[in-house]
């Protein structure tokens, strides 16, 4: 069976904040509100064209942004939002620092939240093609929402590992695709900045002066009056006093 038992992306309370910043929750909205209503639409009323491929006998048909670029519609707005979601979401971006371009990672994201949940629906499908490609799309996309910070590094590989035991059978090809897609996901993934690297080499290496002193000082004791725990109790009032706080 494939599948990778996750709450949808829009019920983790996190990615809303961080996907939208100042704005309200117009993605949760969007989804949660409208993602049924679309699915039990009739064809000639859903927002985004058909995949052209021919779906095998019993296969349902799938719509997605992630197969077919949806139409640009007369009123400026992509086909799968409707005319109220697109003025909603429209809304909460122009509160934020960069709303054209934070409208554009949003769709995006909101795109790859649905391919995701699409690829899942197919697990039973006999149009494996349909699954396929959707797996190989979103494949694509998962450096980019990483990059983003719309994924955790966990989230990411487990999604890498998901959508490769689909694609490929050979359990050595497929773990090589794996550890090919980590290598990737770290030079994707957000890195910190040089001030705050600085800051941290210089703690540790303040943490490791005083440990080095902490552990001469045991060392140098006869065995017999060398306390285990008033070493651990050393060692961890100098980190606290190093870091300010207990981890």
């Amino acid at each position: 069976m494939i599948t990778y038992e996750n709450p949808k992306l829009w019920q983790r309370t996190w990615v809303l904040a961080m996907v939208l910043g100042g704005g309200v929750g117009v993605a949760a909205w969007w989804w949660q509100t409208h993602a049924a209503q679309m699915a039990e639409a009739p064809p000639d009323a859903r927002a985004v064209p058909p995949v052209k491929a021919e779906a095998p006998k019993g296969a349902a048909r799938v719509d997605s942004a992630l197969l077919a670029p949806p139409r640009i519609m007369e009123d400026g707005r992509p086909s799968d939002f409707t005319p109220e979601d697109w003025a909603a979401l429209k809304e909460a971006m122009s509160k934020t620092a960069n709303p054209r371009s934070e409208l554009e990672r949003v769709v995006k994201y909101l795109r790859f939240q649905k391919g995701f949940e699409q690829w899942q629906s197919l697990q039973d499908s006999p149009d494996v093609s349909t699954r396929h490609q959707l797996a190989r799309r979103l494949l694509e996309q998962i450096p980019d929402r990483l990059k983003q910070a719309e994924l955790t590094m966990g989230e990411a590989l487990m999604l890498e590992a998901a959508l490769w035991a689909d694609l490929e059978p050979n359990e050595e090809l497929r773990k090589q695709k794996v550890e090919q897609a980590q290598t990737a996901l770290n030079a994707a993934a957000p890195q910190p900045d040089a001030e705050q690297q600085t800051r941290d080499a210089g703690l540790l290496k303040e943490y490791k002066r005083r440990e080095a002193a902490i552990l001469a000082d045991f060392q140098a004791k006869p065995e017999s009056q060398r306390d285990q725990i008033k070493l651990e109790q050393a060692l961890e009032a100098a980190r606290v006093s190093v870091y300010g706080r207990k981890n």
